[in-house]
Formats: structure tokens, sequence, C-alpha cells
């Protein structure tokens, strides 16, 4: 997909489209025509001796080529005259290769406790201008995911449209707050001890260095390539808990995250190439299991197709009601 985005530029024009039209037109066209049993009956690659090195690697290579293709895009933006369609193009497809691929392996190396991989992962949150979504999703979103208090689950009959503002500034909100208990709780000073006070700090000489290197046009480029990037894992944020709630138990205590409190997407065309970001399910009751550890869970609820068909009838609510809320009927 990086090297698609790359081939994209040089051919030119509407070229640049290429990345989008693959991952949004092809893409979920391919799981909607290609016949379902033959893609579940293959053989699951978890039944394979690989060592479990080789997929922590695989993912690691990835930074470094994520964070090579921004910079490479700022680059380009700065010393060639683009704009119009191929300006537009080339900020919607490195975009979406860092909502796609760099958010997904973002959220898996946030949950590491290894030095190397949770850095990685807080430097893939840098290159998207949104690191505070680190503290919030591992501190705030696996708490209270399906309740009134998570941000980033979705209510029955809310559009996408609706959710996203509500979400991204509660993110950030919360994220703050969750800083603030930490410090109380090690009585520690407010300042660089804050680790929100650092990513601020960290992203605004992000910013200035762009600037005083690129200028104001690739500083507008950037921050439109992040916007995509956010957007998607919103997008996907939406669609993992829409509608899905945890009761209250006896006790008045909420009950445990079970499978049927997140959708998963995992009969599809899609299982390394989103690092098994579709098995959610499983990810909520096992955060602490690698990528490759993740499996399917029959008690989750369904999406009737994968990440990137569910993100286009995401974007259309009319659409989006009329399928996912017959389904919803059945979980609730």
């Amino acid at each position: 997909m990086p090297l698609m985005v790359v081939c994209g530029y040089w051919l030119g024009g509407w070229w640049n489209f290429i990345t989008p039209i693959v991952c949004f037109v092809i893409h979920p066209l391919l799981n909607i025509f290609l016949n379902q049993s033959e893609i579940n009956n293959a053989p699951h690659h978890q039944e394979k001796n690989y060592h479990p090195i080789l997929f922590r690697l695989t993912a690691l290579l990835y930074v470094p080529v994520l964070m090579g293709l921004t910079i490479w895009s700022i680059y380009i933006i700065t010393v060639n005259e683009i704009k119009g369609i191929e300006f537009i193009g080339l900020a919607l497809s490195v975009g979406i290769i860092n909502g796609v691929i760099g958010f997904t392996l973002a959220h898996e190396f946030i949950h590491r406790h290894n030095a190397i991989e949770k850095t990685a992962g807080y430097l893939l949150l840098l290159t998207n201008f949104y690191m505070h979504y680190g503290i919030e999703h591992v501190w705030g979103h696996h708490v209270y995911a399906c309740t009134e208090k998570d941000p980033h689950t979705a209510k029955n009959g809310e559009s996408f449209y609706s959710f996203l503002p509500r979400a991204v500034r509660s993110t950030f909100l919360n994220a703050w707050e969750i800083e603030q208990k930490r410090l109380k709780y090690k009585k520690a000073k407010f300042g660089f001890n804050n680790h929100m006070v650092l990513f601020i700090l960290l992203q605004s000489l992000l910013l200035l260095s762009i600037f005083l290197l690129a200028g104001w046009k690739s500083i507008i480029f950037f921050l439109l390539l992040s916007f995509i990037a956010v957007l998607l894992l919103h997008v996907v944020n939406y669609l993992q808990h829409y509608g899905l709630q945890r009761k209250a138990t006896a006790a008045g205590k909420i009950e445990k995250m079970a499978a049927h409190h997140s959708w998963n997407s995992g009969n599809h065309l899609q299982e390394l190439n989103l690092f098994q970001l579709e098995n959610h399910a499983d990810h909520h009751i096992n955060p602490s299991h690698r990528y490759e550890e993740l499996k399917p869970l029959c008690d989750s609820p369904q999406h009737p197709t994968g990440y990137s068909g569910m993100i286009l009838l995401a974007l259309i609510p009319p659409l989006w009601f009329r399928v996912i809320n017959k389904k919803l009927l059945s979980y609730n």
C-alpha cells in the first residue's frame, strides 16, 4: 500500500487517487463478489508454525516505512509545484495509509509493555498528530467501552457525523482527566511529568519544524493528511461498538466485556492486512494478546462485510441504519 502511493504520484494526475480507489472501491467489491465460503475455509495463519518474532518484526518494520512515506510526501509538496487534484490525491492517499495501517499498528503497540514497541506506537501517533489517543484508549476506552462514559462507543441511532465531534472532543478531555488522576496518585508535580503536556510540546515542535523547513503549504498538507487519518480512526471506532451496551449486574456494577460487546468483521478478505483488528472482541477480552493471537469469536455480532465496505456504509447514515440496526436487534 505505501508503494502504491508512490507509484500513483509518479504516474501523476488522477493516478494519485489509486490508493482510495483500491481501498474503498475495489476491496469492498472483492469482499462482495468473491465466494466467502472459499475465504472462510482457507487455512488459518495461526495453524502455521511461524515464530512470534516474525510477527513482531513485520509490524515494527512498518514504522520507518510509514514515517518515511509521510516525510517523503511533505518533501514532495515542498520542492515541487503540486496543486489541485494531485495535492488532494496525495494527501488523501497518505492519510488513508496512516489511518488504515498507522493507527492500527499504533493501537497494537500502545498495549505492549516493551519500551521499543511502546515508543514505536507513540511515534506513529505523533506522525498522525494524535498522541493523546494512546492514553485515552488504554486507560479510558478499555475500561468504559460500551458504557455512557466511553466516547468511542456510538449510541444506537447516532450517525457518524454526530459521533465524530463528540469522540474527538472527549478523547482529548478524557486523556487530560486520566493524566491528572495518574499524577495525583503518584503525587507528582504538574509539568513534563504530565504526558499530555509532553505530547503537546512534541506535536508543537513537529509543526514548527515542518513550517521552518517546508513552509505553510506543507503545514496545510500535513494537517490535511492527519485529519484524514484521524477520521478513519474514529469511523472504525464507530463501527466496532455501535449500539452495544454493557448492562448493570445485580450488584449494581457494570458487567465485564464479553464477545457480544464488540462487532467483528473476521470472515472477509482482510486478516493480516489489518493486523487482526477485525477480531476486535477478542482484543477487548484479552488486550495483552498480540495481533497474531487474536481469534474470531462466534458470540460476537458480525458485520455483513469487511471494514472497507462498512466504512462506506457509515458515511451514508440512511443506508447504515437500514443495514446495521436490523442486525443490532439480534444482539441487544
